[in-house]
């Protein structure tokens, strides 16, 4: 069945009609070459049209690992040190977010104003949600899209709802 994510605060559509994946993909490997089309983003997590619940924390705000010989990923991709101590930084945040794939969301996101994030090749999610709905301006979304991160976006489980095509 598809449906739309909807904008909790003003109920308009931020995505194109999707169906649920019963679970979310294993992330593709990237060789770091450019895309077909020229782009230098990662292959999609998730295929066109579809979207998957990520149960794990997704993004900002990020903490110690307890384990300082841990380096596993903070963001899927990316391991970040602990600028304050030994070992790697994990992600403390929200738990299942939405994920799909950032193509379909096209003209009905824009950037937040208030991130100021930067990367080489596109948007690397380490600050938190960058996206906000196109209609209300609510925040509603992290895009990750920089060459060294998974190509999706993950949209906050309380800034939108699941409703009929």
């Amino acid at each position: 069945m598809n449906v739309l994510l909807l904008c909790t605060a003003c109920g308009h559509p931020l995505t194109e009609p999707l169906r649920r994946l019963p679970e979310l993909p294993e992330r593709p490997e990237f060789d770091g070459l450019p895309g077909p089309d020229g782009s230098r983003h990662a292959p999609p997590t998730v295929p066109r049209g579809t979207y998957a619940v990520d149960p794990e924390p997704s993004g900002a705000p990020f903490v110690p690992h307890p384990d300082p010989q841990w380096a596993g990923a903070a963001i899927p991709g990316l391991c970040m040190s602990d600028p304050d101590g030994d070992g790697c930084l994990m992600s403390a945040g929200p738990r299942g977010t939405l994920v799909t794939h950032p193509e379909d969301t096209a003209g009905r996101l824009s950037r937040d104003p208030e991130s100021s994030e930067v990367g080489c090749c596109g948007a690397p999610g380490q600050e938190g949600p960058n996206q906000v709905c196109g209609s209300c301006g609510a925040v509603v979304a992290t895009l990750f899209s920089d060459c060294y991160v998974p190509y999706e976006i993950h949209f906050l489980p309380d800034a939108v709802r699941v409703g009929p095509v």
